[in-house]
């Protein structure tokens, strides 16, 4: 790290306050500092190009600094960047080409700041519609970190800090690897996890909606089974309970459509967008629905200052613009097949490496240990390596134990196969780590025993 990186970090440590997210999954000495991005790349104040896979956690999918878009908010804050409780032509405009996107007919759009916003006004929709409090949401789902957003997700270790009450019931995510109810195939599947959901709306009389996510997204890229939402939605219709797809993160063209659900065949009552509907450059969310849903409540209900702001407007209609220049949901999903074929191809065989899989430009890779425990310390130190190396990682999984690609959709194949190249040779780095070693060879011993143990008996 070069001096002015640590004298930028050194000025953070003693004005920043380290419960900030920024802070989370790095050393405190070798946070990064950033200064410029472009397309796919971050650069640090000495100008290292860095290849940024996160993409802001899904909120740079048109990739960083488009000009399409920063001609579109220089544009918009020389004519009008926020006004009072009013509205703007941009803010209509934007709720016009919202609505003839979805796929919900008659589609309402309410605006707020961002996903955690989004999920709240969701909740009080539910209520206000169905004159029920609850929601089922599902495992190692994420909502948001608002008190309200918290509410609808089994995040333990918030609920003391937050003061939040328990108002959800929770049903199993199809994590089909490491299947809840013990499932060694998915040839025996019975859709346990749906049945969870079906107990639960049989012995509680007060769920209104179900919050799901199409992928999980900030706690490892685990993708359901395709009728998995078909399932759901026919559950919803039986129960008449709302069906509310987050798609904060994997919406906007990540999984290969605009609307993650659509990837599903199916039209939830409620869609949650945010991160990248304005293409990084200001906080908005906005939060789809049915018309009678969304008048459900009066006007003043939902909202905030800065909710909608004329700026916001104006860059995410040129944020959807350049959707549409450039085919980015089309490119998600040819790219993100080329993307997971070359990862397979290039990983195929490495140890620690048990599964791979993606949709879109979405891709979740997961590590074990050979007895069969998450490789949680190993993906840490993959994670703070490839840092080292210049390539910026998500490391997410129920156990911590998976690298995301979560890159903007207009990477190059090119691109791609620099990120894979780089990959490749940190796995190789990694597996001669002394402490991985080691690690490797005890589960290696740990799971011979145990095999020996089962033949004995």
């Amino acid at each position: 790290m070069s001096q002015s990186q640590k004298d930028l970090l050194k000025r953070a440590s003693k004005v920043l306050a380290r419960i900030d997210n920024s802070y989370a999954y790095f050393p405190e000495d070798e946070t990064p500092v950033f200064n410029r991005g472009e397309g796919i790349y971050l650069y640090d104040p000495d100008g290292n190009q860095y290849l940024d896979m996160v993409a802001g956690y899904g909120t740079v999918n048109q990739g960083h600094t488009h000009p399409h878009i920063v001609q579109a908010l220089l544009k918009q804050a020389n004519l009008l960047a926020h006004t009072s409780a009013t509205l703007s032509n941009v803010k209509v405009e934007l709720a016009e080409k919202l609505a003839e996107l979805s796929p919900i007919p008659d589609t309402l759009v309410h605006f707020d700041l961002g996903g955690a916003r989004a999920t709240e006004g969701a909740k009080v929709l539910v209520r206000a519609y169905t004159g029920k409090p609850k929601v089922i949401s599902f495992s190692n789902s994420f909502h948001g970190r608002s008190s309200g957003s918290l509410s609808m997700y089994n995040a333990d270790q918030f609920q003391f800090l937050y003061n939040v009450q328990k108002d959800y019931y929770t049903a199993p995510y199809p994590y089909c690897r490491r299947c809840p109810f013990g499932k060694k195939s998915c040839d025996t599947c019975n859709w346990e996890c749906l049945g969870k959901v079906q107990e639960i709306l049989r012995e509680h009389k007060d769920v209104g909606g179900i919050i799901v996510e199409p992928a999980l997204g900030a706690r490892g890229y685990i993708f359901p089974p395709m009728d998995f939402f078909k399932r759901l939605r026919r559950i919803c219709d039986e129960h008449s309970v709302l069906l509310i797809s987050d798609e904060i993160q994997m919406g906007m063209g990540r999984l290969g459509a605009m609307f993650a659900s659509e990837m599903y065949g199916v039209v939830p009552d409620l869609i949650l967008l945010a991160k990248s509907l304005a293409g990084s450059m200001w906080p908005l969310s906005a939060i789809l629905g049915r018309r009678a849903i969304m008048n459900s409540v009066r006007p003043g209900t939902l909202g905030s200052t800065f909710a909608g702001a004329p700026l916001a407007c104006g860059v995410a209609l040129a944020s959807i613009e350049v959707f549409e220049m450039e085919n980015l949901c089309e490119r998600s999903r040819t790219l993100g097949k080329y993307f997971l074929e070359r990862l397979e191809e290039r990983c195929k065989g490495y140890p620690l490496i048990v599964h791979i899989e993606g949709r879109g430009l979405a891709i979740g890779i997961e590590f074990e240990l050979p007895n069969g425990d998450p490789a949680t310390a190993e993906v840490e130190r993959l994670h703070h390596m490839a840092l080292r190396k210049r390539l910026l990682l998500q490391r997410g999984g129920p156990a911590k134990n998976m690298i995301n690609m979560i890159p903007a959709l207009n990477i190059t194949a090119e691109e791609i196969d620099d990120v894979v190249d780089r990959f490749v040779e940190l796995l190789n780095d990694l597996l001669l780590e002394p402490q991985v070693v080691e690690n490797m060879a005890a589960s290696a011993a740990s799971a011979a025993a145990a095999a020996h143990d089962a033949r004995q008996a």
